[in-house]
């Protein structure tokens, strides 16, 4: 099977993204010129770049002389000499020096290499393996020969202030779609009920703080596809980050079970302030069209479960198809292409990629961004998918979709007046259409959104007839359905 397009990258993303999301660490990036402009001052997901005048890396810039003729070593010792050299410091190795067996660690230079698998591993997975080697190695068991910070004695007032269940929300790292604002709310919902946040890992922790994650009572795995080995390897329960009403209350019900906190009181306030958009917009004029304005989702497998869950199951909305990116699995983007072309929806979740597919098709569907890779900004706090907030913000962009459905098939007014003569008929009898052409025409109207349908037969059926008639065709046939059809496509 050829993959047309690649919706994921391979390991050495993954790992990089992870280790650059936590401060206190030196990344060495070990490959050739050009392995440390692609993740860090360059753009894979466009506009998700990491922050590149922020992070500690270095490269060994390595040539083809120094893989075939000098060696590495002198490479590495060079780009372990940028930075503060107090700090930790991890290898990384790119994909070329690891299909070669990758470089030299100088003895003596306290480094310790991570191994990506790219070749092997999607980001996905090497981001899961990443985390629960960062737990290893500064976590866990090797913490107690470390140096830990003693808190000072307790006071009398400090005893009498009543401890929140501590909470670590594990798998915020960079290259994620729309992480800050997941992050965001999430934080708001678990804090809401009366939870205090030990960690968010590793995006904003310390290498320092590490040791931490085991302080925690529960933790939260924002995302399926990557987290959950740390979380296995904490020992405590988690659970997963919700998308939708019903998933958010269990999710907020079942933490309150697990700390021993009360979330109703947090979830009535919920109903009449966060959500409360959700059931003013159900009973809006769009409330006509969720019965039958379609969608569907090509996402990684959090937001493509969560939507389907959430949009189909909650609220009744037809979704006409859905695919997962899952770790490990290679994508099949014709599949999507073919669900595109025989069942197209109203409104599409997904990436550029399939952006791209559906203009290619001449659709109408309304895009909104669900995924990477693409041209998408998601770096403020207020477009989250998971939580209450999510719920809302979903169904509000939900119902703009519907509302630029319906503006994209009103005429401009610089059009009004172009519309071409009537032609003369012999009699006021429509032409006779041979069955052949009528259930073409019927197929080709099933496939457009229900929401337009119906002035997109007439629309077709005028243009299908007209055109017999300015050919005079004595009927319309099939081979006249499939040109009109043809021209009105190139047009």
């Amino acid at each position: 099977m050829m993959v047309i397009d690649h919706d994921r990258a391979g390991g050495y993303w993954g790992a990089v993204y992870v280790f650059t999301a936590l401060r206190g660490l030196r990344v060495i990036i070990d490959g050739p010129v050009g392995c440390e402009n692609l993740p860090v001052t360059a753009v894979l997901h466009y506009t998700d770049a990491l922050p590149p005048h922020e992070l500690p890396v270095s490269v060994t810039g390595l040539s083809e002389d120094q893989l075939s003729r000098d060696g590495t070593e002198e490479s590495m010792r060079q780009a372990n000499s940028v930075g503060d050299r107090r700090m930790p410091g991890v290898v990384v190795t790119g994909s070329i020096a690891e299909m070669i067996g990758g470089g030299v660690t100088p003895e003596g230079s306290g480094l310790l290499r991570f191994i990506p698998r790219t070749i092997d591993e999607d980001q996905w997975q090497c981001a899961d393996r990443a985390l629960f080697w960062l737990y290893s190695q500064f976590g866990g068991k090797k913490a107690a020969k470390g140096v830990r910070i003693t808190k000072g004695p307790k006071t009398a007032v400090a005893d009498a202030v009543p401890k929140k269940p501590l909470l670590n929300i594990i798998g915020a790292i960079h290259g994620t779609f729309n992480m800050p604002s997941d992050l965001a709310e999430i934080r708001r919902l678990v804090e809401g009920i009366g939870c205090e946040v030990n960690l968010v890992y590793p995006m904003g922790a310390h290498l320092d703080d590490t040791p931490r994650l085991a302080d925690a009572e529960v933790n939260v795995c924002l995302y399926r596809e990557f987290g959950r080995q740390l979380c296995e390897e904490l020992g405590k329960p988690y659970l997963q980050a919700p998308i939708g009403l019903f998933a958010t209350t269990n999710f907020l019900r079942k933490l309150g079970e697990l700390t021993g906190v009360d979330p109703e009181p947090f979830i009535e306030r919920e109903k009449l302030a966060t959500i409360k958009p959700v059931w003013d917009l159900w009973r809006s004029v769009t409330q006509d069209f969720f019965a039958t304005a379609s969608f569907a989702v090509v996402a990684t497998a959090t937001y493509d479960h969560g939507l389907r869950q959430f949009l189909g199951e909650e609220l009744g909305i037809p979704c006409t198809f859905g695919h997962s990116r899952r770790p490990g699995i290679k994508p099949d983007n014709q599949a999507v292409r073919e669900a595109l072309r025989t069942n197209p929806p109203v409104v599409l979740f997904g990436s550029n990629n399939e952006r791209i597919y559906a203009a290619e098709l001449g659709l109408r569907s309304i895009f909104i961004p669900a995924s990477f890779p693409g041209a998408i900004i998601r770096r403020a706090t207020g477009t989250p998918f998971m939580g209450y907030a999510g719920a809302t913000y979903l169904v509000q962009e939900f119902c703009n979709a519907l509302f630029d459905m319906l503006f994209n098939m009103l005429p401009l007014g610089r059009d009004l007046d172009q519309v071409e003569p009537t032609l003369a008929r012999m009699d006021d009898a429509p032409p006779h259409w041979e069955a052949a052409a009528k259930a073409l025409f019927d197929e080709h109207v099933e496939a457009e959104p229900f929401l337009i349908r119906i002035s997109a037969a007439k629309r077709l059926r005028d243009r299908i007839e007209n055109d017999a008639r300015r050919e005079a065709e004595p009927c319309v046939t099939a081979a006249r359905v499939k040109i009109s059809l043809a021209a009105m496509a190139m047009s």
